[in-house]
């Protein structure tokens, strides 16, 4: 499997599964748009790549909290300099804070878990698809949750965008099932991340699967036929 030649773009690439995705894409042959608000983190992520005698990243910081229209369409303006075509998107950015009542939501945090993952995916998403139809198998990625889980009265903002996530990506398979691009929805199942530890304070997380394992999940995802597969990918099953 190489992925040479093929740019893509992959959001919360400081992450736990956004790092192991951008390490398993870059030692494929990839050219990598690397975005995230934490700088040290993809300093961090591009200086393991370099050890590693891999192709150095483009690093875009960019707080999704904060970004708007223009911000977007400066992304798209560099990455069609810089590359002049996008092959695959994958959004992995999140914003959680913590498992809490509905009713006890600061509006702040609200406003910002549905801008993070909701308002920018969507942005992104439709500001980048004219890059994306210019590659033969445009791949556009958006990491899910189980809804039976984070629809419970405690997931407060980031259930109730998770369930909205959902729903656009199913608009966005159906409105561009005619296109070269494939839309799937990804659900990542447990993992030994950050994003966990926030939720299960508790759980050990040497008993969870390391990001890098269901990153590879993900990486296959991108060469193969998705044909046979249902718009939304359960990796915990």
């Amino acid at each position: 499997m190489s992925l040479s030649g093929k740019t893509i773009l992959i959001t919360g690439a400081a992450g736990g599964l956004g790092s192991a995705i951008a390490m398993q894409c870059a030692g494929l042959g990839a050219e990598l748009v690397l975005l995230d608000k934490n700088r040290r983190g993809l300093g961090e992520l591009s200086d393991k790549l370099t050890d590693l005698q891999l192709k150095s990243p483009g690093l875009y910081p960019l707080n999704l909290a904060a970004a708007g229209v223009d911000d977007f369409g400066d992304l798209v303006k560099t990455i069609e300099t810089e590359f002049g075509r996008l092959d695959a998107l994958i959004h992995c950015a999140v914003d959680f804070d913590s498992l809490q009542p509905l009713d006890q939501v600061q509006p702040q945090d609200w406003l910002q878990s549905i801008q993070v993952n909701v308002n920018a995916p969507w942005l992104l998403s439709c500001a980048l698809l004219p890059l994306l139809k210019k590659s033969e198998n445009g791949r556009l990625f958006f990491m899910l949750d189980d809804l039976e889980t984070v629809t419970d009265g405690y997931w407060g903002a980031y259930g109730t965008s998770k369930a909205a996530l959902t729903g656009m990506t199913r608009q966005f398979y159906n409105t561009l099932n005619n296109t070269p691009i494939s839309v799937r929805g990804i659900i990542p199942g447990p993992m030994r991340t950050g994003f966990r530890a926030k939720v299960y304070h508790a759980e050990n997380p040497m008993e969870q699967p390391d990001p890098a394992i269901v990153a590879s999940k993900i990486v296959s995802m991108l060469t193969a036929s998705l044909a046979d597969r249902d718009l939304i990918v359960n990796l915990s099953e």
